[in-house]
């Protein structure tokens, strides 16, 4: 596989994981980017903004720009640039080499979560592990609420969000990085998923954790590898809203 080919193929994976977060509802309209790092290179891909930008929702390979990581705009179609919030994603890619997309979002249940001071419980466990584990490995919060639209502001920002997988934006939305598009794209479906679950909680009541013996028996099976490889290669968060998005 030429490397042409390569770039074009991680340019349709940004927009399938945009059309994901917008169909998905973990974003509105035009709100949030996808990004993702080229390989073996300085540049990055991202969803564009601008006048003739399109909602996440109906993204496709032609509102996905290309930039390098001083935030220079390479190759875009008239009427798209970079995201005011680019310095976000770029500050990611700079302090954590492994990390190779960046997705920021603005999840409903996350700004109403985060404006309440409601923190998120580790409420179950079998319903879905993927998420519980990222929170029992951390998800910070950063307690500005406004667009982080310069190298001052992310370089805040990534002080908080230090290594982990995601990381809360107080009345905002959140931001998740992973080793592939399909990982973070998993990260940002099931912090969702968590955000939305003890949104309802509260609702209800008060969330009270599920049993320590549980929350140690998932720890234990992480560390034997239960199903890593499989989720590692293409998680099964990224699969099923693939499947969602080519229903008729």
């Amino acid at each position: 596989m030429t490397k042409t080919v390569k770039v074009k193929e991680l340019r349709k994976k940004v927009a399938l994981s945009c059309r994901m977060m917008g169909s998905g509802g973990v974003t509105q309209g035009a709100f949030g980017h996808v990004s993702a790092r080229i390989p073996g290179t300085d540049r990055i891909l991202i969803k564009s903004k601008g006048p003739s930008e399109a909602p996440l929702e109906f993204a496709t390979e032609k509102d996905i720009i290309t930039i390098d990581l001083k935030g220079k705009v390479l190759e875009a179609s008239k009427g798209l640039e970079a995201p005011q919030e680019t310095e976000m994603h770029l500050a990611v890619y700079k302090a954590r080499p492994e990390v190779m997309s960046v997705i920021h979002t603005h999840p409903d249940w996350v700004v109403v979560l985060t404006a309440c001071e409601k923190p998120l419980v580790p409420i179950y466990g079998a319903y879905n592990p993927p998420s519980m584990r990222l929170l029992l490995e951390g998800i910070p919060l950063y307690p500005r609420s406004v667009t982080i639209v310069n190298e001052e502001l992310a370089e805040d920002f990534i002080k908080v969000m230090g290594d982990k997988k995601a990381c809360l934006l107080l009345g905002h939305g959140m931001t998740t990085a992973g080793k592939s598009i399909e990982e973070a794209t998993a990260i940002s479906l099931n912090v969702y998923e968590l955000a939305r679950m003890n949104y309802l909680a509260y609702a209800i009541g008060e969330p009270k954790p599920v049993p320590e013996e549980d929350l140690l028996e998932y720890k234990r099976r992480w560390e034997r590898g239960f199903r890593r490889r499989l989720e590692e290669e293409e998680p099964s968060a990224w699969r099923a809203h693939k499947r969602l998005l080519q229903k008729p």
